[in-house]
């Protein structure tokens, strides 16, 4: 029996890079047309009658020159149509019954775009049939899983690169690639390149290739702060303020963080933790687990974890609260207009690194 794949989703970058994908693993090689079939079947491109007859012509039209024929149709802009032409009269009702049917043992189908709507009958009846849907979603940055989605989806792109990553790399590429799954996949992507051979993608990795934007330049000011590297955070700030109006944005991020470290601090307490190693968070009692479910250490990846806490231990209590108030002089201070950026900056940065800046 011949297999149908339907790749679709509301993310469109992940659809047409799977379809491509799997294209690519049937004909082993890049398609280029003469091993596979290609109809490119996008609404603004073609009609849907149009669009109908040819796919009909090609479907029953038996490979001549080859054991096996492979179809693709890419960026199929017509599945609502197809689907209501199911159990129909009409050619469209014959392409929707064909397609809903085993298919030809040599035949192969890769049929994606956006629009499958896995309630119709139409789309219950491919899926009984045997065919694969797979179903690509972008999610929304208000969404509550948004930021962990796009962590799996990190991970699973490195996974299938044959790497591991770090957390620490995990979270710096989604907090500073945008909310662009394209943007995304393209930083993954650089930095499993420049990683090599080497076995596991780690935060220095990230660093060194992802793109200089303010986000990236944003997260290396905020971990120098943290580092107490005054150096380091001299150099990033003149990164971001070479780069244009992200000083606020930035200043919102450090805030967050530092007031992170005191929540951090909290959670500590409350599993009664004091200092942390790298298996701290694996061998958290049962006990203290089922007590406290929603602490929020114990919803973390053990090993990022453990890097906040070991973060956050670096500063005494009194010192994440005057970080904060240096921040929030900071603030008023470009608010106001009392001072430069640059010079309110770097006077929080002196204060935060406890460099006296002499």
């Amino acid at each position: 029996m011949g297999k149908l794949y339907i790749i679709s989703g509301d993310d469109d970058f992940t659809v047409k890079a799977k379809a491509r994908a799997a294209a690519a693993e049937l004909c082993r090689g890049e398609p280029d047309g003469s091993d596979m079939e290609i109809i490119d079947a996008d609404a603004d491109s073609i009609k849907f009658p149009e669009l109908t007859a040819r796919l009909l012509e090609t479907l029953r039209t038996p490979p001549m020159f080859a054991d096996n024929q492979y179809i693709w149709i890419r960026n199929f802009g017509y599945f609502a149509e197809l689907a209501d032409s199911y159990k129909e009269k009409g050619a469209a009702g014959v392409l929707a019954e064909m397609l809903a049917s085993p298919l030809p043992e040599e035949q192969t189908i890769i049929l994606n775009g956006s629009g499958l709507d896995q309630r119709k009958s139409w789309a219950k009846a491919v899926k009984a049939a045997g065919a694969s849907i797979e179903i690509c979603s972008s999610g929304k940055a208000g969404d509550r899983n948004f930021a962990e989605n796009r962590k799996v989806r990190i991970r699973d792109w490195c996974r299938e690169a044959g790497k591991s990553i770090e957390p620490g790399a995990v979270q710096y590429i989604e907090e500073t690639a945008g909310s662009d799954p394209g943007l995304l996949y393209q930083e993954v992507e650089k930095v499993i390149t420049y990683a090599g051979l080497a076995p596991e993608i780690t935060l220095d990795d990230c660093r060194a290739i992802c793109s200089r934007t303010p986000e990236t330049a944003g997260w290396n000011f905020t971990g120098a702060l943290v580092a107490r590297n005054t150096r380091a955070a001299l150099i990033e700030l003149d990164t971001l303020l070479r780069q244009g109006d992200a000083e606020m944005r930035v200043l919102a991020m450090v805030s967050g963080e530092f007031q992170g470290m005191i929540k951090l601090r909290e959670a500590m307490k409350e599993l009664n933790v004091t200092r942390v190693h790298p298996r701290t968070f694996d061998n958290i009692p049962q006990d203290i687990r089922e007590k406290h479910p929603n602490n929020m250490l114990l919803k973390m990846h053990p090993y990022r974890a453990f890097k906040m806490c070991e973060n956050a231990a670096k500063f005494t209590e009194q010192e994440l609260a005057k970080a904060l108030h240096s921040i929030l002089i900071a603030n008023r201070a470009m608010v106001s207009g009392g001072c430069t950026p640059r010079l309110a900056m770097e006077q929080m940065v002196f204060e935060i690194t406890g460099d006296t800046g002499r």
